[in-house]
């Protein structure tokens, strides 16, 4: 587990695992697509702008269905605007595949149509993309430990370590063997008990000591603001001082959030940071299935095959309808050893293994369609480089007969 890479010098800003991952997985999967479209005949132009629309409407999708599916996990996070930060933060992981896989699919098709672009040939070229990327972004599950599977005693088995979700949810489940001690619990003002975060437990001495040391300055300086707005007469200059007093209480309430829960651990027990740390390294999540390996060498095997069929393909939109049949199975089977996600659908299935029944369906469907079909789609035209073009439609278009 790696939720952070590295962090970029002189700016101190993290590159975490999740997203990095997917970084190299949308670069890459595009590298594939346009190279195969190119050998094929088609446009890499379009590929590349099918890639753009896809990523956006992918990770929208994907953080839309999680919202949606874990809506009382945000719900409770404060007001209005910790809750957005919330939604749109997902630096920690948070996205559901099949709901990025739905509205990608909307999306390109939409733009594919509009500019008059072949459906089933594009889609066919991207589709060994669509299960790469997918792979590399399992191994962002991987370094940000979401994604896990169910306890098991396998010689490939893994541990998170304290303060991961996997960890985290044994804790709530009363596991056994999942307990914790109470140096690493958290208690609200209302006596709710929290574990540690992982972003606290992996915070520096530093950090720690630059975030008290932040809280206390702005401390001081609402001590000195309310000592002046006591003593100021001129009712203009009370108001001047009240909306600054509002702007410092604001950043107070940040400062003291940060790194709260280990510093109040820290004050309690008379521990050190680096005491808090070794305690947390003793207390790991059980061992449980690797399932975003497992996800990755099947998107992986996936990609390989979807790829090699498309230049065997006797019509076009066969690819697309292989890749909605194959990895819903495979998802589906992983489902049952995942241990993230409930069982609230239809009473016996998770969200995940209904949309596989649907999108399984849908593409044996789009396989008896295309019988219906033309091989060729009537769309599908060669591209050429294109010279100057001045016309208002996106270069790449050519409208001879492809072969």
């Amino acid at each position: 587990m790696m939720p952070v890479v590295f962090r970029i010098p002189l700016i101190g800003k993290d590159v975490p695992g999740y997203g990095l991952m997917m970084m190299i997985g949308f670069l890459v999967s595009i590298m594939w697509a346009a190279r195969r479209a190119y050998r094929s005949g088609a446009s890499p132009d379009v590929i590349i702008n099918c890639g753009f629309v896809a990523l956006i409407a992918g990770v929208t999708g994907s953080r839309f269905m999680y919202v949606v599916h874990y809506w009382d996990h945000f719900a409770h996070l404060g007001g209005p605007i910790d809750i957005a930060w919330g939604v749109i933060n997902v630096s920690r992981g948070g996205l559901e595949y099949f709901g990025g896989l739905i509205l990608a699919t909307v999306c390109v098709l939409f733009y594919l149509w509009r500019w008059g672009y072949s459906l089933r040939w594009y889609l066919d070229i991207i589709a060994p993309s669509g299960a790469l990327g997918l792979a590399l972004g399992r191994i962002g599950c991987f370094l940000n430990g979401c994604c896990w599977g169910q306890v098991c005693d396998l010689p490939w088995a893994v541990r998170f370590p304290a303060g991961s979700l996997a960890a985290v949810e044994q804790w709530r489940d009363k596991a056994p063997g999942a307990g914790l001690p109470e140096e690493l619990l958290y208690f609200t003002p209302s006596g709710l008990a929290i574990p540690l975060t992982r972003e606290s437990l992996r915070a520096s001495p530093e950090e720690i000591a630059a975030a008290e040391a932040a809280e206390t300055g702005v401390l001081q300086q609402l001590t000195a603001l309310q000592e002046q707005y006591d003593q100021a007469t001129d009712s203009g200059v009370k108001q001047h001082l009240a909306r600054q007093r509002n702007r410092l209480q604001s950043r107070a309430r940040v400062a003291r959030s940060q790194f709260a829960d280990i510093r109040a651990q820290m004050k309690k027990y008379n521990l050190s940071v680096e005491e808090i740390h070794a305690l947390a390294g003793a207390h790991r999540s059980l061992p449980v299935h690797p399932t975003q390996l497992y996800a990755f060498v099947a998107a992986l095997l996936l990609a390989l095959l979807l790829d090699a069929a498309y230049w065997r393909r006797t019509r076009d939109g066969q690819i697309i309808c292989l890749l909605f049949v194959i990895q819903p199975v495979t998802r589906w089977l992983l489902e049952i050893i995942r241990d993230d996600n409930p069982h609230d659908t239809l009473g016996v299935l998770t969200i995940s293994q209904f949309l596989a029944i649907v999108l399984t369906a849908a593409g044996l469907l789009g396989i008896w369609a295309l019988r219906r079909q033309p091989p060729r789609s009537p769309r599908a035209t060669l591209w050429e480089p294109p010279a100057d073009d001045t016309s208002e439609k996106p270069p790449g278009k050519r409208t001879q007969p492809s072969r």
